[in-house]
C-alpha cells in the first residue's frame, strides 16, 4: 500500500504534475525560489511610496526609504517564509475601502471596492510572481499566442498577429 502523499502548497502554485509508474509526482516552482536581495531592492526601489497604508500601519514611504537597510532582512524573512509555506495572520487582512467610480455619489452601485494589503506582502508576491513567469518562460510553457498579462503584449498586438497571420 503506498502512502498517503499530500501537497503544502495551494493548488494554484502547483504547476507541473508528472505521472510515473501509478504514481503522481507534483513538483512545484516555489521548491527552488532563491530569493536574491538584488531582486528585493529593485522591488522596494520601484515601490510606489504615496499609497495607503494597510492593516499592518506600515507606510509604504518608510520601507522605501529604508531599502538599503531593510533589503537583506527582508530577504531572510521572505526565504524562510516560502520555505515553510507559511504567511504571517497579518497578512491575510485587508482594509476594504469604497471607491468612486462614476454618476450619482449617492448610489452604492457607483462604487467599486478596493483592498488595501500589507505592503511587505505585496513586495513578496511580486518576488513569488516574478519567479512563476520566469519559470514558465524558461520551460516553453506559455503559448506564443498568449498576449495577455505578458509585458509589451496586449490586446492591439494580438489583433496585430490575427491580420497578419
Amino acid at each position: 500500500m503506498m502512502a498517503d502523499k499530500r501537497c503544502a502548497y495551494p493548488p494554484w502554485i502547483i504547476i507541473f504534475v508528472r505521472w510515473s509508474y501509478n504514481e503522481v509526482v507534483l513538483e512545484s516552482v516555489l521548491d527552488n525560489v532563491h530569493i536574491v536581495k538584488l531582486m528585493s531592492y529593485s522591488l522596494l526601489t520601484n515601490l510606489n511610496a504615496i499609497r495607503a497604508v494597510g492593516p499592518d500601519e506600515v507606510p509604504p514611504v518608510l520601507i522605501k526609504r529604508l531599502k538599503h537597510r531593510l533589503c537583506k532582512p527582508l530577504c531572510i524573512m521572505f526565504s524562510q517564509l516560502v520555505s515553510v509555506v507559511i504567511v504571517p495572520e497579518a497578512w491575510h487582512d485587508a482594509y476594504i475601502v469604497p471607491v468612486f467610480k462614476k454618476s450619482i455619489v449617492g448610489d452604492i452601485s457607483n462604487y467599486r471596492p478596493i483592498s488595501l494589503t500589507c505592503v511587505l506582502s505585496k513586495v513578496m508576491e511580486r518576488i513569488i510572481a516574478r519567479k512563476i513567469f520566469d519559470y514558465l518562460q524558461l520551460n516553453n510553457i506559455l503559448n506564443k499566442s498568449q498576449h495577455g498579462f505578458i509585458r509589451r503584449r496586449s490586446t492591439c498586438t494580438n489583433m496585430l498577429e490575427c491580420v497578419n497571420d
